[in-house]
């Protein structure tokens, strides 16, 4: 079931700490202001989801919980090899790398979200489509 009627305001809302809020709300807007990708609000089964897309491939995703957000990158965004996920695992010593070979973080606070941003930004321009 996909997760039509599903807001990203709807997401918000189930974050229950002011820091995981102000983060999932830097994670939106960073994305947002990256261009070139789309933010899907997506519901599958339990679980609800920021789906961050560009073009067809599901590049990030982002998980609200009640005192954090699961940001995650995912394998089509590995594939580009501009971030690895050593590179990550430096920068963020508390990523993991999950048992689908994304590299997930527990981001807390808005420093947190920013930092992981700057990674992604820092990684490269998004191409445009062909």
């Amino acid at each position: 079931m996909s997760g039509e009627g599903l807001t990203i305001a709807q997401l918000r809302e189930e974050i229950a700490t002011s820091s995981a809020k102000a983060a999932f709300d830097v994670i939106v807007d960073g994305f947002s202001a990256l261009g070139g990708l789309t933010l899907i609000a997506h519901h599958k089964g339990f679980i609800n989801t920021l789906r961050i897309l560009r073009g067809d491939e599901y590049c990030f995703s982002s998980i609200p919980n009640d005192e954090w957000v699961l940001a995650c990158i995912r394998k089509p965004e590995l594939r580009r090899g501009r971030l690895t996920p050593e590179e990550v695992l430096v920068a963020f010593p508390d990523a993991h790398v999950n048992s689908k070979g994304e590299v997930a973080l527990r981001i807390r606070d808005a420093a947190t979200a920013s930092r992981w941003l700057e990674m992604i930004r820092a990684a490269g321009p998004v191409p445009a489509d062909p």
